[in-house]
C-alpha cells in the first residue's frame, strides 16, 4: 500500500463493500490482481483492490463508501483499452472498479432509432440484441474487441464506422454518478422520462456531456445510443495507390466526397506495412529474426498485400438502389484518376441486423455494417511467435501494443507529412511504420501509428516507449495534437495558453471535492 491512505481506513471500506458487493466480486489476492493489471504497455501501477459492482445502485453504494474513507477510485467499463492503458490506472495506489456486470440494455426505440445502454454493454451484446429484435439498425463499432464497452469507447471519444462513426456526437441523455453520490443527467433527461430525452443532445439551458467524455468528473453509468438505418444499397469502395507521391490529390479529393456529402461515412486509409500486418505475422524467416522489417524486405512480399503503397475504404450508404447508382458514377468519376486500382462492389435488398447486404468474412464489410469482429485485433499479434490462441487477449499474452493518436487537417500535405515523420521515427526505433488514417469528420483526419512489439522481450518496453514519446513530441511540435491519450501520456500535453487549465482544475474540485475518481485522468499538468 502507498501515499496517504491509512490501513485502517481500506481495511473499513473493504468489509463494507464485501457486505455490499458479496465477497466474490470484492477481489484482494495478489495474484487476482496481477492478472487485472495485465496490460499491452509498461506502466507504473498499484491498485489494491478491484470491485465489480452489479447494479448502478451498488456503485453508488460503493462510492460513497469510498468517499467516507477517502479512498480513491479508477473505474473502467470491460477493460479493453487495448493499446491506451487497458485497466491500468494512471497513477499508483487506489481501488480498481471495473462496471462489466452492468450490462443493461432499455428503451429500445425502432422507430426513432435509440437505445439506453449501461457501461457493461459490449458491441457483442449490442448486435446480438438488435439481431434479436429484427431490427434493420445498427451501431458504429470499433475495430477494437466485440467485448469492448460501448460507453468506455464513447467516452474516450473512439472512432468506429458507417455515417455514424464519430460516435460521441451520437448519444445523448447521460447519466453520471457524482463522488458526493449525486446523481445528473445530461439534456431533456434531467426533466425525468420524456420521450425527447433520448431525441436531443443537449436539452435546453447549459450541456454537461462534453465535461463526461476525456474526463475523470463523473462516471458515467448509462446513455443512449443513437442508431444508423442499414441502408438498402450499400456500396463498398476499394483503392490503391503504388506510389506515395499520389497520395495527397487523392486525400484532397476525398476531403471533397465528404464534404459534398457523397461520402457521408468514415473512409479507411492504411499503408502497405499495415496491411501487411492484417494478413499474416512478421516473416521472421526472411529477416533471420531481426527486426524492423525493411522497406526492401517488404517490397519482396508484395504478393501478400498487394503491392501498393496506399490503400483506401468507403462506403456509399444509400436509401435506393437508383440513389447508390448515382454515388458510384460519381465516385468512379472522382477517384478514378487518382488511384490505380478501384473496385466498388454493390449489394441491394431489405437488410436486417443479422442479416446484412454483406455478410461474408472480409472484416472491412462486417464494420462498415455494425458487425463486430476480432480482423483488427489478430493484427496486434503481428510480433508474435507459434500458433495464435484460441482466445485473443493482447494483456494476457504479452503483446506490446501502443498507439499515437494525432489529429491532422483534412489535407493532403498534412497526412503526406505526418506519414513521414512515422516512417523515420519507427524505423530508426526499430518498429515498422503500421500506419491507419480515418476521415473522421469533413475536416480533420485522425492518423494512428501503431506500435507493436513483444513484451516479454527484455528492453522492447522500454524502447516502444521511447518510439511512442518521440512521435507525440514531433507531433505536438508540428500542431497535429492527440485526440486520444493513453494512461503512460496524460501528462504529455503543453498548457494551455489560457485560463483554460485553472478552470478545469476548478470544476474538477467542484465535481469531485477529494479528489478520488481516477485521480490523473485527462488532468492538465501542473
Amino acid at each position: 500500500m502507498t501515499g496517504s491512505l491509512a490501513p485502517r481506513a481500506l481495511a473499513g471500506a473493504l468489509t463494507e463493500w464485501r457486505r455490499a458487493l458479496g465477497d466474490e466480486h470484492v477481489v484482494t489476492s495478489a495474484e487476482q490482481l496481477r492478472q487485472a493489471l495485465a496490460a499491452t504497455l509498461e506502466h507504473p501501477s498499484e491498485v489494491w483492490a478491484l470491485l465489480r459492482p452489479g447494479s448502478r445502485e451498488q456503485l453508488r453504494q460503493l462510492v460513497l463508501t469510498a468517499q467516507r474513507h477517502r479512498v480513491p477510485l479508477y473505474t473502467v467499463s470491460t477493460g479493453k483499452n487495448w493499446g491506451l492503458g487497458s485497466r491500468l490506472p494512471v497513477r499508483p495506489g487506489c481501488v480498481l472498479v471495473e462496471l462489466s456486470r452492468l450490462t443493461t440494455i432499455s428503451d429500445f426505440d425502432p422507430e426513432l432509432a435509440t437505445v439506453t445502454v449501461e457501461p457493461g454493454v459490449t458491441f457483442q451484446q449490442l448486435y446480438d440484441f438488435l439481431a434479436a429484435q429484427g431490427a434493420p439498425l445498427f451501431v458504429s463499432v470499433t475495430g477494437a474487441s466485440p467485448g469492448a464497452s460501448v460507453i468506455g469507447n464513447t467516452l474516450e471519444r473512439g472512432d468506429g464506422a458507417g455515417v455514424y462513426g464519430d460516435r460521441v456526437h451520437q448519444v445523448c441523455a447521460f447519466e453520471a454518478l457524482l463522488a458526493t453520490g449525486e446523481t445528473v443527467s445530461t439534456g431533456f433527461a434531467r426533466f425525468g422520462q420524456v420521450e425527447l430525452a433520448r431525441l436531443h443532445r443537449f436539452g435546453v439551458g447549459p450541456a454537461l456531456d462534453g465535461l463526461l467524455t476525456q474526463s475523470n468528473f463523473a462516471i458515467v453509468t448509462r446513455l443512449t445510443v443513437w442508431l444508423q438505418r442499414l441502408p438498402r444499397s450499400l456500396s463498398v469502395v476499394r483503392f490503391s495507390l503504388r506510389q506515395e507521391q499520389r497520395l495527397p490529390p487523392l486525400v484532397q479529393a476525398l476531403q471533397a466526397l465528404r464534404l459534398d456529402g457523397t461520402l457521408r461515412s468514415v473512409v479507411g486509409l492504411w499503408n502497405d506495412y499495415r496491411v501487411l500486418s492484417t494478413r499474416q505475422r512478421y516473416p521472421w524467416e526472411l529477416t533471420q529474426g531481426a527486426t524492423p522489417l525493411t522497406r526492401a524486405q517488404l517490397a519482396t512480399l508484395a504478393p501478400a498485400w498487394g503491392g501498393g503503397r496506399w490503400f483506401g475504404t468507403a462506403a456509399l450508404y444509400a436509401p435506393s438502389p437508383a440513389v447508390g447508382a448515382a454515388l458510384r458514377e460519381h465516385v468512379q468519376a472522382t477517384l478514378g484518376p487518382l488511384v490505380d486500382e478501384l473496385e466498388i462492389q454493390s449489394r441491394e435488398g431489405e437488410p436486417k441486423s443479422g442479416a446484412e447486404l454483406f455478410h461474408e468474412g472480409d472484416p472491412a464489410f462486417r464494420f462498415l455494417q455494425g458487425i463486430p469482429h476480432q480482423g483488427s485485433l489478430a493484427s496486434v499479434y503481428w510480433r508474435w511467435r507459434g500458433p495464435l490462441p484460441a482466445a485473443l487477449d493482447p494483456d494476457r499474452d504479452g503483446c506490446g501494443v501502443l498507439w499515437c493518436c494525432p489529429t491532422l487537417p483534412f489535407r493532403g500535405s498534412a497526412l503526406a507529412a505526418a506519414a513521414e515523420l512515422a516512417e523515420e521515427v519507427m524505423l530508426r526505433h526499430g518498429f515498422e511504420p503500421l500506419l491507419a488514417c480515418l476521415a473522421q469528420t469533413e475536416r480533420c483526419l485522425y492518423l494512428v501509428p501503431l506500435i507493436i512489439y513483444d513484451r516479454r522481450l527484455a528492453g522492447e518496453d522500454a524502447r516502444a516507449r521511447a518510439c511512442h514519446d518521440e512521435l507525440l513530441t514531433r507531433y505536438v511540435e508540428l500542431g497535429f495534437l492527440p485526440y486520444r491519450l493513453g494512461v503512460q501520456s496524460m501528462g504529455a500535453l503543453p498548457p494551455s495558453v489560457d485560463d483554460t487549465d485553472a478552470l478545469l482544475r476548478r470544476l474538477k474540485r467542484l465535481f469531485d471535492p477529494a479528489g478520488l475518481l481516477s485521480p490523473g485522468r485527462y488532468e492538465p499538468s501542473d
